[in-house]
């Protein structure tokens, strides 16, 4: 694995609505091989008086900015067509994955699932990546609704990180119990406050779990992507939000093959792909609102892979 490269996250402006990847802001370049950044969102100004008494200690302290690195995943999508009606399989397999990519590089930011199953264990420092349901600090589930559990996380981001606004990241079950509440710009969604929102379903409303569970660490049993861990029906579903996230899709390899005994086509498509976000600011909240329908994980679509 290439060493991930220093790179400055800067805060890009709203984006066009939709899924995670239409929504979240670019990546900068070379982020191909892992990006290592300083999270600068939870820096916050000293405020005194003209005359502040001179033994309060800690007053005009130096705030260290926490170092944080994201390596890359791969999303694969290989596909088999009969050779009869002249299918070009090789599109077959490149439109699927342009169509579910978004969603699949948004479950992995909220589970991590991938890329610590994968993990190469003789990197420095920690070799699993940040995310959401491991870094989120859990801010409850007592809420009485989604605004509620809103409200509260846009002043917890407010409060840490000097009032700057965050992202509100929700699956379509929530935001359609939002949706009295949240306001479009052009092709952007706010809350009424502000506060942008990504709607995807890649972020199923799962519980934050505040550790790696030794059931998903590196050795246990493969299971396959977007197969468990989903909210069962009755769970309260969560709502996650953090002060910036960044994703992208790169380079693609296709290769194809075609079998003539049995008349079949093959094509597997791969993109490295990565997603960021900053966990010195990011949280998760119960949003009242219990799932009402099963996961359906019988087709996994694209597969992260080291």
């Amino acid at each position: 694995m290439p060493i991930p490269i220093p790179v400055n996250m800067d805060r890009c402006g709203p984006a066009a609505a939709g899924g995670f990847l239409s929504g979240s802001c670019p990546l900068p370049d070379g982020w191909e091989r892992g990006i290592s950044f300083q999270d600068e969102s939870c820096l916050t100004p000293t405020v005194m008086g003209e005359c502040p008494p001179c033994d309060v200690p800690g007053l005009k302290d130096a705030q260290t900015a926490g170092t944080e690195t994201f390596r890359p995943v791969s999303l694969i999508q290989a596909v088999e067509c009969s050779t009869f009606g002249g299918v070009d399989v090789q599109a077959v397999a490149t439109g699927a994955l342009d169509a579910t990519a978004g969603y699949a590089l948004a479950r992995e930011l909220l589970t991590g699932e991938a890329a610590r199953r994968d993990a190469n264990q003789r990197v420095e420092g920690n070799p699993y990546n940040p995310a959401l349901q491991t870094d989120a600090i859990n801010l409850g589930d007592a809420f009485t609704d989604p605004i509620a559990a809103v409200g509260c996380i846009e002043q917890a981001m407010a409060d840490v990180t000097g009032g700057r606004r965050g992202v509100i990241l929700v699956g379509p079950v929530i935001a359609l119990e939002m949706w009295p509440f949240l306001v479009r710009e052009g092709g952007s969604l706010f809350t009424i406050t502000g506060t942008r929102v990504i709607v995807d379903g890649g972020f199923d409303g799962r519980a934050p779990t505040g550790e790696i569970s030794p059931d998903d660490s590196p050795g246990g049993d493969c299971v396959p992507w977007n197969t468990s861990g989903g909210p069962e029906l009755g769970d309260q579903l969560y709502i996650y939000a953090t002060s910036s996230v960044w994703a992208g899709v790169g380079r693609q390899l296709t290769r194809a093959d075609f079998d003539r005994a049995e008349n079949t086509g093959r094509a597997r498509e791969e993109r490295i792909a990565l997603a960021a976000f900053t966990p010195c600011a990011t949280f998760a909240a119960g949003s009242s609102v219990e799932a009402s329908c099963g996961s359906f994980s019988n087709s996994p679509g694209p597969i992260p892979a080291p």
